[in-house]
């Protein structure tokens, strides 16, 4: 049998043979010479650089779909150009791409490059319908025969029609030089090219821009303006730190300044007119064991934040009472108030929070549930002052 199988399998090769050539394509011709349109021409990196001066662009080359031998001719061209960030002094990558979608120097369609045309353009519009997706059409003139230019939250795209060719123009949205860039890039490329000819030379450069625009950080700051946060040496006089430690002498209040942040595409800071702390010493001397000793306490008001909106306020807020591990709720003091092992209340009221601390006895149970009284009773008082 193992005989017989040899000997067989090579005549039904044989007479299978014929049937299969006579079934197979034929395989296309190849498209002439120079007469191809080539992406990277339509849009060479020289007409980026002048759109986008002392950028750093980075050309990702061509990519040839394995379609270009069929009925169409698709072939694209990309680069990335690093932009700075209208929010960040970070740079990003935004995207400039041309793509050949149709060329008929290859294989005729059933529909002239024209009707193929109309045909890409009302598909587009059904899409314009859509509710769900946020797309302008609108004609633009000068580009080629025929051209419409496509607008959406990312990117514009220029398509166009020049005698048998049709391709797309495609610039990630950055700022107002986007739009008039597209077009100058999808008029370039059409300068390009000629029907029946192939790829030409430009009659002229694409006209350059003189800078980059940087799009405006709209961005509302996130705390509120100087005027609106409280002198911290006003929430709490030295005369009522000394009632609540009427056996102690009570120091001078130490100032502490300080600034806010405004953030922006380079954050920018502000320097608070008022004190945003205010701290004071309560010493006193006594005995123990024979032996003089000095206890000390610290009292101290810190406003934390002033919110731009209540929102944030009480994010900040509930991020400052985890990260302090204030797990003790309080009550009656401002909108919510919480207080952490170490003897400091936070605060909130409206779009204020402050700390308010008593330190001092944390080795000495007695002392600590001493400083914990008086800190109740001085943040009482911060509270009560708070708008």
């Amino acid at each position: 049998m193992l005989v017989r199988s040899v000997l067989v399998t090579p005549l039904l090769l044989a007479l299978a043979g014929p049937a299969v050539a006579q079934t197979a394509p034929a395989a296309p011709e190849p498209a002439a010479p120079g007469k191809a349109p080539d992406a990277c021409r339509l849009l060479p990196q020289a007409d980026l650089e002048a759109l986008f001066p002392g950028r750093a662009i980075t050309a990702k080359g061509p990519t040839l779909s394995a379609i270009h031998r069929g009925p169409q001719y698709a072939e694209s061209c990309m680069y990335s150009v690093k932009l700075p960030s209208p929010t960040s002094k970070l740079e990003f990558a935004r995207f400039a791409s041309l793509t050949v979608i149709r060329w008929d120097g290859v294989a005729k369609g059933r529909e002239t490059p024209a009707q193929a045309f109309a045909s890409i353009k009302a598909s587009r519009e059904k899409l314009t319908a859509d509710p769900k997706i946020t797309l302008k059409l609108e004609p633009v003139s000068g580009v080629g025969d025929e051209a419409f230019q496509e607008t959406s939250s990312s990117s514009v795209v220029v398509r166009a029609r020049k005698d048998d060719l049709i391709y797309v123009v495609s610039l990630d949205v950055y700022s107002e030089q986007t739009a008039p860039n597209a077009l100058a890039l999808a008029k370039q490329a059409a300068a390009r090219w000629q029907g029946g000819t192939g790829m030409v030379d430009a009659p002229q450069q694409v006209a350059a821009n003189s800078a980059v625009t940087v799009p405006a950080d709209t961005r509302p700051s996130s705390v509120a303006p100087v005027e609106q946060w409280p002198d911290a040496c006003t929430l709490l006089t030295p005369a009522e730190v000394k009632a609540a430690f009427p056996d102690m002498t009570i120091s001078e209040p130490r100032k502490l300044m300080g600034k806010i942040t405004h953030e922006s595409r380079e954050n920018r800071q502000e320097a608070l007119p008022n004190p945003i702390g205010c701290q004071f010493d309560a010493k006193r001397t006594v005995e123990k064991d024979g032996k003089r000793t000095i206890e000390l306490n610290q009292i101290q008001v810190s406003v934390r934040n002033v919110a731009a909106n209540e929102e944030l306020s009480k994010r900040w807020f509930q991020s400052a009472i985890k990260v302090s591990e204030a797990r003790t709720p309080v009550e009656g003091l401002g909108d919510e108030a919480a207080l952490d092992i170490m003897n400091r209340i936070h605060i909130r009221k409206g779009l204020t929070t402050v700390e308010v601390r008593v330190s001092g006895g944390e080795r000495d149970q007695a002392l600590h549930d001493q400083a914990k009284v008086r800190v109740g009773e001085l943040a009482k008082i911060v509270a009560a002052r708070l708008k």
